[in-house]
């Protein structure tokens, strides 16, 4: 029992002399402790939603989706003769859920809804129509996140979380109200002619079959 104190002691002895020389030394660092809220926040304030939706806007999100934009009335041909295959030809798919699309074109406005806050404008894009083809979104609250999933830039590996992900969405769609459609007097928009640029999301069945379009451009002919 005595030989055994004794080598226990001696290992002992040993290893406080190691760590007494790599303290006195300065050459061994047995861990590094790094708080994981600064790294957390140095990432999230890197990604702050809307400091990257002002960076994205015109820089590269309206040009993509402009320079993406499906003719509405190409799209809606497909759309009539095979949703499926509009979607393969057209749509961008995200993680199975749902199906995306840019669309552009020109219309006439044959009804604006302001009854709710999600408001829409009805047109008709096709000769002679007397139903509307298509609605466009003039807010002030918009649905859904086609701006964000329509083109492909913009990914959630990007963000830290779901939250911001889908911060990023809103804000997408307040930059748009902010920018095009709060400019517009709505009550003006029957029967004019317009112009647009926007993306949307297919659902099933839609009717119109272009439903919730939200705009990136959108101007109104003038009557002159």
């Amino acid at each position: 029992m005595g030989i055994a104190f004794k080598r226990h002691g001696l290992k002992f002895l040993v290893e406080v002399w190691l760590v007494m020389q790599c303290l006195g030394l300065g050459g061994c660092k047995p861990w590094t402790i790094v708080p994981i809220s600064a790294a957390t926040d140095t990432q999230a304030s890197s990604q702050n939603p809307a400091a990257f939706v002002d960076s994205i806007w015109g820089a590269k999100l309206v040009p993509a989706i402009v320079g993406s934009a499906v003719d509405v009335r190409t799209l809606l041909a497909a759309m009539s003769a095979s949703l499926g295959d509009a979607e393969q030809k057209y749509g961008r798919n995200v993680n199975g859920d749902g199906w995306y699309f840019n669309v552009k074109g020109e219309g006439t406005v044959l009804a604006v809804d302001t009854s709710s806050r999600n408001g829409l404008i009805d047109l008709a894009v096709l000769p002679h129509a007397q139903r509307p083809d298509v609605s466009i979104q003039i807010g002030p609250v918009f649905r859904g996140s086609a701006l964000r999933d329509s083109t492909g830039l913009i990914t959630f590996s990007s963000f830290v979380n779901q939250l911001q992900f889908a911060e990023v969405a809103d804000d997408l769609n307040s930059k748009a109200n902010q920018t095009i459609v709060s400019l517009l007097d709505a009550k003006t928009l029957l029967g004019k002619r317009v112009k647009f640029v926007g993306s949307f999301e297919v659902g099933a069945l839609p009717q119109p079959l272009i439903a919730n379009v939200v705009p990136v451009q959108f101007v109104v002919e003038s009557t002159q």
